[in-house]
């Protein structure tokens, strides 16, 4: 178990991690970085063309302003109006008809001077739906980094599997070309060089399927980062492909500080806090709140010669009291209560499922480093023995059959090293991505 050296990724991580739809962080890849494509390359495409991440960033936005919008609801409202009125009486038999116009102009605020902390519960309300907001474009972004990171690796272990069926097509082809030279030299049977044969034909067709497998995966990859779904692009080498890890502390202190700081669990309790101010909201409803509002206007009427402004004042004070509503009061805050006591329960499951996802990723990485090390083994065995049974084979006392039982072992050992190599570094990197620390906020 990797009890002590849980891991951390350098740099080179967390600035890819930090490219968002929009931000300067996203730059076009040259033709001969989409030859040599590494992994942070690709986070970095993946992030900046994600439609769920760039919602994600424009929810924030959409909380940003009702924060602001529950603020204004602090301050006093001011109006003014203006009117112009005309009157026109027709004639009547009593006398000739008249025309009368008269301007009026008014100035006015209004102030709720007490609501029970209604207001403050708003704001306080809104400011926790933002950090929900952040934690959500967080989570979201570490969901775009594993997604990239799966695209790639399988696009990596394409590639990989790829290369080791061309080198045991060229293995098979040396072998066949052995088997005729013995055929030709009459110290073989054509059985022999009909299974040298059979052996290549075999290999080609692993090796035609597995380019199937590849220029899928590498399609896939190509569309998530924003290209069309024919681009061109090869992957760079295991070792220059994945970032350095360092060494960090203790497991167990990384999963306490990891159920302390993930973007789910901050997400997690800024809805309950958002939902308590809400409770709060909801009880400073049923209580008084006095409201003050004051007006200035003037008016003059155009129809009287040498007509004046008349100006008037007008202010007044209004205390509302509910009355009578205790009951709907009672279950509306009884409807928030439950809410909130559901969203507590929620912030447990999800640290709950934080510290189960580090701790199985902790052990993944220790079974894949043991993998690691055993597929080394099996190449280097597997290497050794193929030498010895083409050797024995070139000098007439070996067996065909022999000589491609270690071929397919050796096609088999190269295999499962790439794939060890790739299941070793996506083991290193999903146990940094689990924590949620390689994201940086907007």
């Amino acid at each position: 178990m990797v009890q002590g050296t849980t891991l951390q990724a350098q740099t080179g991580l967390e600035q890819s991690a930090a490219a968002l739809p929009g931000s300067s962080a996203c730059r076009e890849l040259s033709a001969q970085s989409l030859q040599e494509l590494t992994l942070m390359a690709a986070v970095e495409h993946v992030m900046c063309k994600s439609p769920l991440l760039n919602q994600a960033l424009l929810l924030v936005d959409e909380q940003q302003a009702g924060v602001d919008l529950a603020r204004s609801a602090l301050r006093p409202r001011f109006s003014a109006s203006a009117e112009f009125a005309t009157n026109r009486i027709p004639s009547s038999n009593s006398g000739a008809g008249s025309l009368s116009s008269s301007v009026t102009g008014s100035l006015g605020v209004t102030w709720v001077l007490y609501d029970a902390g209604a207001r403050d519960a708003s704001v306080e309300q809104s400011r926790q739906l933002l950090n929900s907001a952040r934690s959500a474009q967080q989570t979201a972004a570490i969901n775009a980094v594993n997604e990239a990171l799966r695209l790639y690796v399988e696009a990596a272990t394409a590639w990989a599997r790829l290369e080791a069926l061309r080198e045991t097509e060229s293995v098979a082809r040396q072998s066949l070309q052995a088997a005729q030279a013995k055929y030709d030299a009459q110290v073989a049977s054509l059985s022999e060089k009909l299974q040298a044969q059979t052996a290549l034909a075999q290999a080609t067709l692993d090796r035609v399927r597995a380019e199937g497998v590849w220029e899928t995966a590498r399609g896939q990859l190509a569309v998530a980062m924003g290209f069309a779904v024919n681009t061109e692009l090869s992957l760079a080498p295991i070792s220059a492909a994945f970032p350095a890890i360092s060494a960090r502390g203790p497991l167990a202190d990384w999963i306490e500080e990891a159920k302390r700081t993930h973007p789910r669990v901050r997400g997690a309790r800024a809805d309950v806090l958002a939902l308590r101010s809400r409770l709060d909201a909801v009880r400073a409803e049923g209580k008084a709140n006095v409201q003050l509002s004051l007006g200035a206007g003037s008016t003059r009427d155009l129809g009287t010669p040498g007509g004046r402004f008349e100006h008037s004042l007008s202010g007044y004070v209004i205390a509302s009291i509910p009355l009578f509503n205790q009951a709907e009061q009672q279950a509306r805050e009884a409807q928030v209560q439950a809410q909130v006591s559901s969203r507590e329960a929620g912030v447990t499951l999800v640290e709950r499922d934080i510290e189960s996802e580090l701790w199985r990723n902790a052990n993944l990485l220790d079974t894949e480093t043991q993998n690691l090390k055993a597929a080394k083994m099996l190449l280097y065995a597997a290497t050794q023995s193929y030498q010895i049974t083409f050797g024995r084979y070139k000098a007439g006392v070996g067996s065909i059959l022999e000589l491609i039982s270690t071929q397919v072992a050796l096609s088999t050992a190269r295999s499962q090293l790439a794939q060890a190599q790739l299941s070793h570094a996506q083991a290193r990197l999903r146990l940094e991505v689990s924590s949620g620390q390689v994201v940086l906020s907007k």
